[in-house]
């Protein structure tokens, strides 16, 4: 019966060290990068993303991550960090709008998700860990959005 016992028991081991490889495979790692993850507007308006890309998903549409052949060929996005002075240069010649940028961005540097996508390009700046503001820019003209984390 001793022997029994043994063979089990060493049976019972191979089997759980056979299992540990499956379940270090079912789960990835999470992303060390802030910005991965969905995000919303107070208009209901929904964006992912990735480390990779962005996925935006419009209310009542279907989710659309955006690559070239949704940009019409002109399609880059990167993730990095810029200065404040750097951020406000984005508002241009719009007094107001370089207004509301420096009550929200009061420190020094920021981290940044650069999308360009056709001919406009948006940067989306972290102020936190649940809050986004996105500066929206099309040759000359600027326009900002805040998101939160879902």
């Amino acid at each position: 019966m001793t022997d029994c016992n043994t063979a089990l028991r060493r049976l019972l081991v191979a089997a759980l060290i056979a299992l540990v490889p499956a379940a270090c495979t079912i789960a990835p790692p999470p992303s060390l990068n802030p910005f991965v993850g969905s995000w919303s507007t107070a208009e209901r308006q929904q964006i992912a993303f990735r480390d990779d890309t962005v996925v935006f998903n419009p209310p009542g549409e279907k989710p659309t991550p955006l690559g070239a052949e949704t940009c019409s060929g002109k399609f880059r996005f990167a993730y990095n960090r810029q200065s404040r002075e750097a951020l406000l240069a984005m508002a241009g010649r719009q007094g107001d709008l370089r207004r509301r940028l420096t009550e929200v961005l009061v420190q020094p540097e920021y981290p940044v998700a650069e999308l360009s996508c056709g001919e406009g390009g948006t940067t989306y700046v972290m102020l936190g860990d649940k809050e986004l503001v996105a500066i929206h820019r099309d040759h000359d003209i600027a326009g900002v959005e805040r998101w939160s984390r879902l």
